[in-house]
């Protein structure tokens, strides 16, 4: 028989062998990560694990739902870098005076570098772009390339020149001779003189219900003598019964059915792991033939009734649904028109572009990956979809002179290079047409007659 005294050192022996395998177990990893970080760091590779611009510029555009105290809330998607707040008018809106390496949010949650008085300076033409994804230029490099920015910059320049070269433009008055009088009016149109000012005040996500809402509620305060409202995607997939976009997943959280603690402690595990160099350096290498390539149409922003939900559950379950989503299209739109009839403002119905447009010769590899993401039920929704949307705005608009309808959908048929980075996303380079189309039917709009010889 063992002694006390033998018992109580064979005991300590085995909790020391279990001690030292504990350590083995857990200093094996942590110094193989170690040991990573270091050759990493040596041979100036370090990016290539902490480094992931696609990863970098979904996140920074990805919503991030928080309190009015500005914390996010627990079991709601929070892994976004665009702060937005709930609001009972508006759904939603967001956070001001946010920024990251990609977007600007001034005090006002609008998309623009300065503040925006109340009250309209002298000489200030001011022009308010309302929308969802598109209009607020998701997935664009910066500020300055959404079309808002680049429409802003095309009217003030053309003002410049006026007044740098004002005989290259049409006179104020027509000449006497009626041979000078042709080639006066071959001369391009001045525009209004004044500072132009492009306001983007649009909101990933939104759909129709949120822009009339923002419109009267928020843009009215504001004057604008122009109101560009681009959407239609977000109401196809907008269930029929919802007036407008609201916090994703704000149901099951009211209602006690957001994530356990447990699948939250799990999922910020999970995070951590992946953020692991060994990690990374495995799948980057040991598995780089087994590994897929990201979804390139995984929406972002886009309502869902639940934070599980899909592209496929998004889209209308029959042709009744269809008709109810686009029914509700065309009131908020007919209360867009009314309203600026009444106002006498200036009102451009925007029907933003979609990737199903694209011919399959103007492709780009990275357009066709995502539509190879996209099956033929989704594409021919939206095609169907897209047509009735103009038609319904076409008709709203012919309610008032102060409307007009730009359908871009179809515009990037043929364009030459990458036009989509998402079924809506658009490049830097795209945005250029959606700017020369609004330049183009705002300075029409714009443009000064010149009066007849002697008056």
């Amino acid at each position: 028989m063992y002694s006390s005294y033998q018992y109580k050192k064979k005991a300590s022996r085995r909790r020391l062998r279990f001690v030292l395998f504990l350590l083995l177990l857990i200093g094996i990893p942590v110094g193989i990560e170690f040991l990573t970080r270091l050759v990493a760091q040596a041979t100036g590779t370090s990016d290539r694990f902490t480094a992931n611009p696609t990863s970098d510029i979904v996140n920074s555009y990805h919503l991030r739902f928080v309190s009015r105290e500005g914390q996010p809330y627990a079991g709601l998607p929070n892994d976004g870098k665009l702060n937005a707040v709930r609001d009972p008018l508006l759904g939603y809106r967001l956070v001001g005076n946010q920024q990251s390496s990609f977007w600007q949010i001034n005090d006002s949650g609008f998309r623009d570098e300065e503040a925006v008085p109340s009250t309209k300076a002298a000489g200030e033409i001011r022009i308010f772009v309302l929308g969802g994804s598109t209009a607020f230029g998701q997935l664009s490099s910066n500020n300055q390339t959404t079309f808002a920015s680049k429409l802003e910059t095309r009217l003030n320049d053309q003002v410049a020149q006026q007044r740098a070269n004002p005989s290259q433009f049409q006179p104020s008055a027509l000449p006497f001779r009626a041979d000078q009088v042709q080639a006066a009016l071959a001369l391009p149109p001045r525009i209004r003189d004044g500072q132009y000012r492009v306001v983007n005040a649009a909101v990933p996500g939104y759909a129709s219900g949120n822009e009339l809402a923002m419109l009267t509620q928020r843009i009215a305060a504001y004057n604008p003598d122009f109101v560009v409202v681009v959407g239609g995607y977000a109401d196809l997939m907008l269930p029929s019964t919802d007036r407008g976009s609201d916090v994703p997943g704000l149901e099951q959280y009211l209602t006690g059915g957001s994530q356990s603690l447990r699948a939250q402690l799990s999922e910020q595990t999970q995070d951590w792991f992946n953020q692991l160099y060994v990690v990374q350096g495995i799948r980057r290498y040991g598995l780089q033939r087994q590994q897929t390539e990201p979804r390139l149409a995984e929406p972002l922003n886009l309502y869902a009734p639940t934070i599980e939900s899909t592209l496929r559950d998004r889209l209308p379950v029959n042709q009744a649904d269809l008709e109810q989503r686009l029914e509700r299209y065309g009131r908020h739109v007919r209360q867009m028109v009314n309203w600026a009839a009444a106002n006498q403002k200036r009102l451009i119905i925007g029907i933003e572009p979609e990737i199903s447009t694209r011919r399959p010769e103007a492709l780009t590899p990275e357009e066709s990956a995502i539509l190879a993401e996209l099956d033929n039920a989704y594409l021919e929704q939206m095609r169907i979809g897209f047509a009735e949307l103009a038609t319904i705005a076409k008709q709203a608009s012919q309610q008032s002179a102060n409307a007009q309808v730009l359908d871009f959908y179809p515009i990037y048929e043929n364009f030459a290079g990458q036009a989509f980075q998402s079924p809506i996303g658009l490049t830097d380079e795209a945005y250029t047409l959606m700017s020369d189309r609004l330049y183009e039917a705002i300075s029409s709009q714009v443009a000064l007659q010149p009066q007849p010889y002697g008056f």
